[in-house]
């Protein structure tokens, strides 16, 4: 028989809930607890029967026998409106009771999943790191507080976004801990910039590998890191919008990273939107009219901007090819382009220019053999070398 009805609560007869707390039987607790947690779920029920059967539901909440608890916690885990005291209690149960009611309660609001957050333990804090919906502060709370641990299940869980500015806490926090940083890079909405940061980090420890086990000499080994640090930079870049690589070069000149070989491989592979934007920035000139002076190929305009970059005068040319490459190949599919760029510019060296001398070519084809794909690599070293045999 139901304990109780759907009567007013003046009809509720509360010496039979305390007589069920007190002596009831296991059944008769978990049929009170069944009814009374409906009722609390039950948001078109008058306000004041759900407010009166709070205190029997504390104690239910704190009950020794532990059945009566989960079952409490199994039903009020669908409440949307629950007392914060009844709340805190079973969360603060047995994990068994606690983890899975505080995974799914949608009476967990901001506030309160804050305030578990800042005292719960371990355990909690990673369901709480899982959930979806976070609010803003408490992504901020784990970003800048919580073990490495919960921040792996943070970065795991993919109905929340996380802000630049916790990301960058979370990568200067944990940059040296790899479930950290694997996890930062599965990541579709990482900032670029941490990702440059972390493909430096990487090239610069595989050098440190190398030099400690002696595997190559050290000048190699350093030339192949760059290399592939350079390469995975480019790559990230050439995956950014443009307005993302707006912001990432003054970042990459404050890290020292927007070097000339970097803007000299950006060119060779026919990255035009990196190269415009470095001459732009290091020479102070509007990007709007260096787009300019690419797009109508001015010779004379282009070389007052870079002679302003402070980049090496011998290197001009190819900067200079880049920008005719560019020009010629502005109908070709993205693809094609990229195959035949390099081998387009060691043809603008060879044979366009006639204020190339013939001294020069060799040393500006090793330049472009150095900071090429394979193939472009492979040809210009090949007509370096007969330049110089001849």
């Amino acid at each position: 028989m139901s304990v109780v009805g759907r009567k007013s609560i003046k009809s509720f007869n509360t010496s039979i809930f305390d007589r069920v707390l007190e002596h009831g039987t296991i059944e008769e607790k978990k049929n009170l607890t069944e009814q009374l947690a409906l009722l609390a779920c039950d948001l078109t029920a008058p306000e004041l029967e759900r407010e009166a059967i709070v205190p029997v539901l504390l104690r239910l909440a704190v009950d020794p026998i532990k059945d009566v608890r989960l079952l409490l916690a199994k039903i009020l885990v669908h409440c949307e409106k629950l007392h914060p005291d009844i709340l805190f209690s079973i969360i603060a149960d047995d994990e068994d009771i606690s983890l899975p009611f505080l995974a799914d309660s949608p009476a967990l609001d901001r506030l309160r999943t804050l305030a578990v957050l800042k005292v719960g333990d371990k355990a909690r804090q990673l369901v709480l790191a899982a959930r979806s919906g976070l609010s803003t502060d408490a992504i901020s709370f784990i970003a800048d507080t919580c073990d490495s641990e919960v921040c792996v299940a943070l970065l795991d869980n993919d109905d929340i976004e996380i802000s630049v500015k916790n990301y960058r806490r979370l990568y200067v926090r944990f940059r040296d801990v790899p479930e950290v940083t694997e996890q930062l890079l599965k990541r579709d909405d990482l900032p670029l910039e941490v990702r440059i940061l972390q493909a430096k980090k990487a090239a610069s420890n595989v050098q440190r590998l190398m030099a400690e086990k002696g595997w190559i000499p050290a000048s190699d080994a350093e030339e192949i890191i760059v290399d592939a640090e350079e390469t995975t930079l480019l790559r990230i870049l050439a995956g950014a919008r443009e307005s993302e690589i707006d912001g990432l070069i003054p970042f990459l000149a404050n890290k020292r990273l927007l070097t000339p070989s970097i803007i000299l491989r950006a060119a060779c592979g026919g990255d035009m939107r990196v190269v415009s934007r470095a001459l732009s920035y290091l020479s102070s000139t509007p990007l709007k009219k260096v787009h300019k002076v690419i797009d109508e190929r001015a010779t004379m305009g282009l070389k007052g901007i870079y002679n302003r970059c402070g980049l090496p005068s011998n290197c001009f040319h190819i900067i200079r090819a880049a920008v005719d490459v560019s020009g010629d190949m502005k109908q070709l599919a993205t693809g094609a382009k990229r195959l035949r760029f390099g081998p387009a510019i060691i043809e603008c060296l060879m044979t366009r220019y006639n204020s190339v001398s013939v001294q020069e070519k060799p040393v500006l084809l090793e330049i472009v053999a150095r900071l090429s794909d394979d193939n472009t690599r492979n040809l210009a070293r090949r007509l370096a070398g007969q330049l110089k045999a001849a």
